[in-house]
């Protein structure tokens, strides 16, 4: 009995999509948003900020509980330290309470005076990041302000609701904080250029 000839596809006859066409975004391997490249900075910069930080012996954070002792020294003099130290070095009547340990005292002065160069450093860097941060917002929210008004015109021409649509969306997310205030400080003054002609009499 002959066997009935099963038609063969041609496999390359058929139209494959160009790759990635109609195709969802492939996740990440382990299944987490992609981090950008400013995380990864950020992230690398922190981690060797915690390795800075792990040299400085004994770093204290804040605490509500010491914060008030702490801020109710910090105006006596460091002067008035040291001449507390030698005071204890010269007089054993003074080592006997047991109140200054003279080592220790020392060592305290030495490592304010070591860190506090590095301090004022780490105060300058943080206060530049703070401003950079700042500045790039600045500058972005000054050209999304002017996108923000040229879009406003656009607006108004009865065949571009998609426009008025778009500006309705940027007129809810701005909102009243976004908008730039006038203050006192702002205003030039208006200074007269009339020539003075005396008081009246």
């Amino acid at each position: 009995m002959p066997v009935k000839a099963t038609p063969q596809t041609n496999a390359a006859a058929v139209e494959q999509p160009p790759p990635g066409v109609n195709e969802p975004p492939a996740p990440s391997a382990n299944g987490t948003p992609t981090v950008t490249h400013y995380q990864q900075l950020a992230d690398d910069f922190s981690k060797a900020l915690d390795e800075i930080a792990a040299i400085i012996p004994k770093l204290e954070a804040q605490h509500p509980a010491t914060a008030n002792f702490v801020r109710s020294h910090l105006n006596v003099p460091t002067e008035f330290l040291a001449t507390a130290i030698a005071a204890v070095e010269q007089t054993p009547a003074l080592q006997g309470v047991e109140k200054l340990d003279v080592t220790a005292a020392r060592d305290t002065l030495q490592f304010i005076e070591a860190f506090r160069p590095v301090q004022d450093k780490v105060t300058a860097f943080a206060n530049s990041l703070k401003f950079t941060m700042a500045s790039r917002k600045a500058s972005l929210a000054a050209d999304a302000l002017q996108i923000y008004s040229i879009a406003k015109g656009v607006a108004r021409d009865p065949g571009a609701a998609a426009v008025a649509s778009l500006v309705s969306n940027l007129k809810r997310d701005l909102g009243r904080r976004g908008r730039a205030k006038r203050t006192a400080a702002a205003v030039k003054p208006v200074v007269s250029t009339l020539p003075v002609t005396g008081h009246p009499a």
